[in-house]
């Protein structure tokens, strides 16, 4: 956690003073829907699917200095709300959504081809605050597996790319995909006739993922002075 305040706070310091006479400085907020999807890693012969897709979202502040030419860099610390829905036709318990709340902060690199369409992509690291929503069930064995290692695994490291429009010099559109590189649990698998804490079947890696429908404002475009 203290890691990535320190990131935070250096990156909202350092990026504005780039060239600040450049008149190339953009800042704003972002808001957007979040289709938020996590997965298992099926890498165990016993591993089926355990989440389903849940609607999210996420808020955040954004930063860009754009270069001379057809590059720029931005920084988006904000909230974000991953996980996904464990369906109880599967696993027999009452639906329950996996609700995993985030500090984030994607450090990306944005690659215009033209005014209005521009490319981003890098990487977005985010925090684990807490777990929350109607998910009582999450630290108990369920019939077929345990979720475990939450704490473990709270520094998250994922991949971003999303495409953006400007439908005014204020406003921009966007698509994106993540997809984390780390894991944010440990799945341990289990045999439902045996009692819990016994018939373990081995261990899988779950991930983060995400689709996210982006809306942006734009206090201040570098263009306007």
């Amino acid at each position: 956690m203290k890691a990535l305040k320190i990131l935070i706070f250096t990156g909202l310091i350092l990026l504005p003073g780039l060239n600040l006479k450049a008149q190339k400085i953009n800042y704003g907020i972002q808001a957007g829907y979040v289709y938020a999807n996590a997965h298992v890693r099926k890498d165990n012969e016993y591993a089926t699917r355990v989440f389903y897709p849940m609607h999210s979202f996420n808020i955040n502040g954004t930063i860009e200095y754009r270069f001379p030419g057809a590059w720029g860099i931005s920084i988006e610390p904000g909230y974000i709300r991953k996980g996904g829905v464990v369906d109880p036709d599967t696993y027999n318990w009452e639906r329950f959504d996996l609700q995993l709340n985030y500090i984030q902060l994607p450090l990306l690199v944005n690659r215009y081809f033209t005014e209005k369409l521009f490319l981003s992509f890098g990487p977005e690291f985010a925090y684990l605050i807490n777990k929350d929503g109607n998910s009582k069930y999450l630290e108990e064995e369920f019939s077929r597996f345990k979720f475990t290692s939450f704490k473990e695994n709270a520094l998250e490291i994922s991949a971003l790319i999303g495409v953006n429009y400007s439908i005014t010099k204020k406003i921009d559109l966007g698509l994106r995909y993540n997809h984390s590189l780390t894991n944010f649990s440990v799945v341990s698998w289990r045999n439902p006739r045996y009692p819990p804490g016994a018939g373990y079947m081995g261990h899988s890696d779950a991930y983060n993922q995400y689709l996210q429908f982006l809306f942006r404002y734009k206090i201040n475009t570098g263009a306007d002075k």
